[in-house]
């Protein structure tokens, strides 16, 4: 041991060969890391808040079923706020129905549809209506055959075809918000809207074969269909 204030410069000759003697190593696990946060991972959800159309935005067959609608405002806005529905979607379904009524014999919100004859089903014995043909009854087609009050309720008023319509889709959504786990939110409009069409049983054997939701549909598109004429009607202010 060198005495306090002895001079090392005696070793400088061993450094000058050898070098100084490196400092080992201090361990990994010893080296203060600076800790990082965690990286925020984002999951996006699709947007339906607006819907794409094919329609040309002065397409006249939908700018006459737009005069049509305009008619049925005030009824559209207030059972959409009431069943928590998109006015442009019941908008998008009137069309696809009834074309608001100008497809119906006679025109308008009295008129029936879906006059093409077909067997005895659901509470029908027999080979069609005893009222007269059409098993779509009013601007939104209820159907005779499943629905009672296309058989003896006001389905040719506008409010009340209107709103039982959307009795229908409101027991839909609660029915596939319960049945259909793994469904997004757009996904699970589409399968309200199918079940419109084809039944919501018809629409969850399409779910769960892994088919298209609209594949037990009238024209295998309906949802679709409806969801295109929908974002029409959006270009055209109807929220």
């Amino acid at each position: 041991m060198d005495r306090p204030g002895q001079d090392s410069s005696r070793y400088s000759w061993f450094f000058k060969i050898f070098g100084k003697p490196k400092p080992a190593p201090v361990p990994a696990t010893l080296v203060p890391t600076k800790p990082t946060k965690p990286k925020k991972i984002i999951v996006e959800t699709p947007s339906i808040e607006s819907f794409r159309t094919t329609f040309s935005r002065n397409n006249s067959t939908m700018l006459a079923q737009l005069n049509e609608a305009r008619k049925y405002q005030d009824i559209i806005k207030d059972t959409a706020r009431r069943y928590n529905i998109k006015p442009a979607i019941i908008c998008g379904m009137g069309s696809r129905e009834s074309h608001w009524g100008m497809a119906l014999k006679p025109k308008g919100p009295s008129g029936r549809g879906d006059f093409a004859r077909r067997r005895p089903r659901g509470e029908r014995r027999g080979a069609e209506p005893p009222d007269g043909g059409g098993y779509g009854r009013g601007l939104m087609q209820i159907d005779y055959d499943w629905h009672e009050f296309a058989r003896i309720g006001n389905w040719q008023e506008p409010r009340e075809n209107i709103t039982y319509a959307c009795t229908l889709l409101a027991r839909f959504k609660k029915y596939f918000d319960k049945k259909a786990q793994g469904l997004n939110e757009e996904e699970i409009l589409r399968a309200t809207i199918a079940a419109y069409n084809g039944g919501p049983t018809a629409t969850m054997t399409s779910i769960k074969k892994g088919d298209d939701i609209d594949a037990r549909t009238t024209g295998h598109d309906y949802s679709k269909d409806v969801l295109n004429r929908t974002g029409w009607f959006q270009l055209h202010g109807w929220e």
